[in-house]
C-alpha cells in the first residue's frame, strides 16, 4: 500500500506566513523544531549554524490553527531523506516547512515508520529510483505520498520500533563511551607531557 493510504502527509508551517512582529501584543513566542532536534533524535552530531532562528512570535489566533509536534507524528526532511518519530521532549514545537509531517490514520506506529524509512532496503531502493536523474534535487511531498510501505500488524510495528530505538540508544552510548575514552587518553598524554617538562627543569 502507499503511505497516503495509511497516513496524512503535509508540509510544515511556512514561517513567513505566520510570523508577526515581536511587539505585537497578541503574539506568543513559539519554539521551532529544527535539524538540531532531528539530529539529536537520530544520535547524530549537529554541525549547523547555532545562530539560526529557533523561535518566532505568532499571533495566538494563528497559532491555534497550526499543528504542533506530538508523539503521534513523524517528520521527514526531504533533503537529508531521514525520518524521525517525534520524541516526548520535542512535543509542542512548531514544525517549519523544511519538514514534512506524517500522521498515521490508524494502526500506524511512528517508530516503525522511522525504522522503515531510514533502514528498510525496499524503501531506500524506492527513494533512489524516485530520484533517478535528479540527484541534486530533494524528494517531493508527492513522491513521499506515493511511497510503497509494508505494514505488519501494529503490535509487530511497535516491537520493531522499540528494537530500533534500543539499537540507536546503544549506538549513542557507544559513541559517548568512545568520546570519553579519547578525552581520558588525551588528558593522560597531556599530564605525561607536563611531567616530562617538569623533569627537564
Amino acid at each position: 500500500m502507499r503511505l497516503i493510504d495509511v497516513a496524512t502527509v503535509t508540509q510544515g508551517a511556512i514561517l513567513s506566513r505566520v510570523e508577526t512582529s515581536p511587539e505585537d501584543k497578541m503574539a506568543q513566542v513559539v519554539n521551532l523544531y529544527t535539524m538540531k532536534e532531528m539530529n539529536e533524535s537520530l544520535g547524530m552530531d549537529y554541525r549547523g549554524d547555532s545562530e539560526r532562528v529557533t523561535s518566532i512570535p505568532i499571533e495566538t489566533n494563528k497559532l491555534s490553527k497550526l499543528k504542533l509536534a506530538s508523539e503521534k507524528m513523524v517528520v521527514v526532511n526531504l533533503i537529508s531523506q531521514k525520518a524521525v518519530a517525534i520524541r516526548a521532549e520535542h512535543s509542542g514545537l512548531l514544525i517549519p516547512s523544511n519538514f514534512v509531517v506524517i500522521e498515521g490514520k490508524e494502526h500506524f506506529s511512528p517508530l516503525y515508520f522511522e525504522w522503515y524509512f531510514n533502514e528498510h532496503p525496499f524503501c531506500r531502493k524506492q527513494l533512489l529510483i524516485a530520484q533517478q536523474g535528479t540527484s541534486t534535487s530533494p524528494l517531493s511531498i508527492q513522491m513521499l505520498r506515493e511511497l510503497e510501505i509494508v505494514m505488519p500488524p501494529v503490535d509487530k510495528q511497535e516491537l520493531i520500533g522499540k528494537m530500533y530505538r534500543g539499537i540507536k540508544r546503544k549506538q549513542a552510548l557507544q559513541k559517548e563511551q568512545k568520546q570519553l575514552e579519547e578525552q581520558f587518553m588525551n588528558y593522560t598524554i597531556i599530564n605525561a607531557i607536563g611531567d616530562i617538562h617538569n623533569d627537564n627543569k
